[in-house]
């Protein structure tokens, strides 16, 4: 498919292109004509299909969609997908576009009425429709002409759209039905009608029957597939605009999209480090080691090489799959040995471009960053490539040697490759990955075009809402099949998600048998579970007695409540010293400067909630945990111990009730936690595929297959399939957006950064209306971002007394005085006993 044939030029199909205008340079005379507009962003259509290696993916959908067609009509629909972007704008020869907009009274007749006004996205889906229904009408096959006529309105719809978010196709399509909530698409019509100046328009009522039915009918497969396609042409439809206008407006031309150019130079520097000379050397000279040798091993790194060496070996036999799970033990080297899986795929297939590594939480990634930063010895030409995607990180400029360049032009390229995540290389969050992947809003989609073509590696995937699993792992799946995604799956605690799917594409297990290492006694018997607490009816201050006898030792202790780690905090802080507590309060830097200080001591106490369970560098002697979910149980285990020098030894306790805070998740249930001693035996095994295939997984099969809103077949035929976008992307949100609160920025001093200061500036900020958009809005991010240490959240009823608030950012001036002296922050002079955070 040669993208330039298929492309229609708008003097062919509109009348005077070159007599309306597209945009106008503010302050300036400068007006570019629609012609001229629609030049530009065919350029960067093209410009991104070619480059991104597009073209197969369009080849791939055509096979699996258009099964049956005549070379006709797919050539014709290779012409309706590649001029999406030919049309979008027409609807600007609106007179009342051109006046109001344009400043430019133009054909002023044939003004539309107030309905319409200046509207123009839901005028070009009428330009596109007359246009491609009457060249489909020409075909000989019924079937083919209706499949086509399908198509037509969901490219119209993404159209009518680009300006806005996704919205419920099947209401876009009533609106022109003249059946909607508003008269818009009737209004439109009529206008479009009056605009032909009296030519006989085809109409498109007779038509559209039963579409919707149509789309209810398809497989799960293809209406996944379908759902994936039309995200890709509005991602690519909204680039193709913004870049152009951006190349208008600030004389930017963009030419890198985020895809690797010398993927050998980030391998030949990998391979270039000590670990992974040790590891290729050893392949060289001693790989496999022989089974009964291998349990006899005292040296954690040989069973680091050893799984590494087997992971990378099946993946090798397997990479025409697309799925991949790696299951190996906390400590047994996951991070790297993901590393060399993903250089692996792009050195074994040449159309893998990107790299994204997501984690579920940010401690992860800065974790894994610093990793890369110490791998890639921070040369400047390897770590431009690679950028942190999520709130807490400055947005990247990926020419860190700073050019001649204009503020403008600078701050107008990190916003581009920021918003179309132009980046060869992603760390972020699973919550950035769902909102590329199903989030409706015009700015989530922008960068689902940059999915095609590259490698995912999810970590820790235990940690994602649960509820959402079946669907997970059959977008995932479906995704990967249309869109030459491979994805790497791992995590120490891995259910079997096959048992969730239809099996009929096979995920490939990247250790043949993952047992032999987790019952290693290198992984096995580092840390010895002990129950004898969960026998006691535990109060905060027994528990304190249990853990003072352990007082000489380097103790971590974890709460599911925040409140309870905090009173425990309080009694000990009372009778040792050399106490500590970390809970979601405390900002990545915190954590940092508090892991470091711990490194230092012999004796320590560190009081603390769920995040310290996975993303913290720390290596404790001993460990008191409340019970909650099997997973955190094996996470928490993993912070003790780590060397395996010592004889580690975690107690168990059961104070806050589990299921209070994992209200929907099934792990929750007493009935699978270690008050149940056959739940204790899968920790000690560190069977964790066999908890899940015997107790989890078939709950949430069931679930699924229930006749309600948590039905399966009915979400993919009801809501994916007929393109419900905002449903999916209710139903698919990883983080529910109902917790409200107050935000507090606290006026106080964290190493050399004064947040005083950056509230000054903030304001100052916020208050210039002079600043050139792009630049105010990544500075305003940056400096949210570093503002973030400092900022805590409470609820409504909280009492505060600040000195100053911009919207719900309250800000107080003398903020050393709510904290103590290790800087735990005192939530008891707010009367506010919140469980927010974790």
């Amino acid at each position: 498919m040669e993208v330039e044939k298929y492309m229609i030029h708008v003097g062919d199909v509109l009348e005077d292109p070159d007599m309306c205008f597209a945009h106008l340079l503010e302050g300036k005379e400068k007006k570019e004509t629609l012609q001229e507009h629609t030049k530009l962003c065919q350029k960067y259509w093209k410009r991104m299909v070619e480059q991104r290696g597009l073209v197969s993916i369009f080849d791939n959908f055509k096979n699996r969609y258009l099964q049956g067609i005549s070379e006709e009509g797919k050539y014709l629909f290779d012409v309706m997908t590649v001029n999406i972007v030919t049309w979008h704008d027409f609807g600007k020869c609106n007179p009342r576009f051109q006046k109001d907009k344009m400043k430019h009274p133009w054909h002023m007749d044939l003004a539309p009425d107030n309905a319409i006004g200046s509207r123009h996205s839901i005028l070009s889906a009428m330009f596109y429709l007359d246009y491609f229904i009457e060249r489909i009408n020409q075909l000989e096959d019924k079937q083919e002409r209706t499949k086509l006529k399908d198509f037509a309105y969901m490219y119209s719809y993404v159209i009518s759209r680009h300006h806005g978010n996704l919205s419920d196709f099947s209401e876009y399509m009533n609106e022109l039905l003249g059946k909607g909530n508003t008269e818009i698409g009737e209004k439109a019509w009529e206008w479009y009608q009056k605009w032909k100046n009296g030519e006989t328009v085809k109409l498109y009522k007779h038509f559209t029957g039963n579409m919707e039915n149509r789309l209810e009918m398809q497989t799960q497969g293809q209406a996944i597939g379908l759902y994936a396609w039309i995200r890709l042409q509005f991602s690519l439809l909204t680039a193709a605009d913004y870049y152009a206008t951006s190349e208008f407006m600030s004389g930017i031309e963009v030419t890198d999209f985020g895809k690797f150019g010398d993927i050998q130079q980030l391998i030949r520097q990998y391979e270039d480090g000590e670990v992974q000379k040790k590891i290729r050397n050893y392949q060289r000279e001693i790989y496999p080691m022989e089974p009964e040798k291998l349990q006899q091993v005292s040296e954690i790194n040989i069973l680091r090489t050893e799984l590494f060496s087997e992971a990378e070996e099946n993946l090798k036999r397997n990479k025409d799959q697309s799925v991949f799970y790696l299951e190996a033990p906390t400590g047994s080297g996951k991070s790297n040995t993901a590393m060399n899986l993903s250089f692996t795929l792009m050195q074994e297939n040449s159309d893998l471009r990107k790299l994204f590594y997501i984690y579920p939480f940010n401690t992860l990634v800065e974790q894994n960053m610093s990793i890369l930063e110490k791998t890639f010895g921070n040369k400047k030409e390897i770590m431009s490539q690679i950028a942190v995607v999520n709130s807490l990180v400055p947005f990247k400029d990926k020419k860190e040697v700073e050019e001649d360049r204009e503020n403008s032009k600078k701050y107008q390229e990190i916003l581009l490759d920021r918003q179309f995540l132009n980046y060869p290389f992603i760390l972020s969050t699973h919550v950035m990955l769902f909102r590329t992947m199903f989030g409706n809003a015009k700015e989530d989609v922008f960068g689902f075009q940059q999915l095609c073509h590259s490698v995912i590696v999810l970590d820790e995937i235990q940690s994602y809402k649960i509820n959402l699993w079946s669907e997970m792992i059959a977008f995932l799946k479906e995704f990967a099949e249309l869109l030459d995604i491979k994805v790497i799956i791992m995590s120490a605690t891995l259910p079997n998600l096959e048992v969730l799917t239809d099996h009929k594409e096979n995920a490939v297990r990247l250790l043949s048998d993952c047992l032999k290492y987790f019952h290693h006694k290198m992984f096995r018997e580092r840390v010895v579970p002990k129950y004898d607490l969960l026998e006691e009816d535990i109060t905060l201050e027994s528990l304190a007695e249990h853990v003072l006898e352990n007082k000489n030792k380097k103790v971590l202790i974890e709460f599911i409540k925040k409140a309870s780690a905090e009173e425990f905090y309080r009694i000990l802080g009372e009778r040792v010293e050399s106490v500590f507590l970390m809970t979601g309060d405390s900002s990545i830097q915190e954590r940092k400067d508090l892991i470091e200080k711990i490194k230092g001591l012999s004796s320590v106490i560190l009081v603390a909630t769920q995040v310290i369970e996975a993303g913290v560098d720390i290596d404790m002697d001993i460990g008191f945990k409340d019970i909650s979910r099997l997973d955190s149980e094996e996470q928490f285990m993993g912070r003790i111990n780590r060397s395996g020098k010592k004889d580690g030894v975690v107690y168990f306790f059961n104070l806050d009730e589990a299921k209070s805070i994992y209200k929907e998740d099934v792990r929750g249930d007493e009935r699978v936690t270690l008050m149940v001693p056959e739940i204790r035996t899968f920790l000690e095994t560190k069977n964790f595929s066999a908890f899940y295939e015997s107790d989890i997984l078939p709950v949430l099969k069931k679930k699924g297959e229930m006749i309600d809103k948590n039905n399966l077949k009915e979400f993919f035929s009801q809501k994916v399939g007929i393109l419900n976008m905002p449903e999916v992307a209710e139903k698919m949100k990883l983080i529910d957006d109902n917790t409200q609160g107050i935000f507090i920025c606290f006026g106080r001093k964290l190493g050399d950064v004064d947040s005083r200061m950056l509230w000054w500036e903030y304001k100052e900020l916020l208050e210039n209306t002079q600043m050139n958009y792009a630049e105010k809005k990544v500075r305003l991010h940056d400096l949210r971002s570093e503002m973030n240490a400092f900022i805590y959240q409470f609820k409504n009823s909280a009492l505060v007394e600040a000195n100053e608030h911009i919207g719900d950012l309250y800000f107080i001036e003398n903020g050393e005085e709510y904290f103590d002296e290790n800087g735990v922050l005192k939530r008891e002079l707010f009367s506010d006993d919140t469980d927010l955070f974790l």
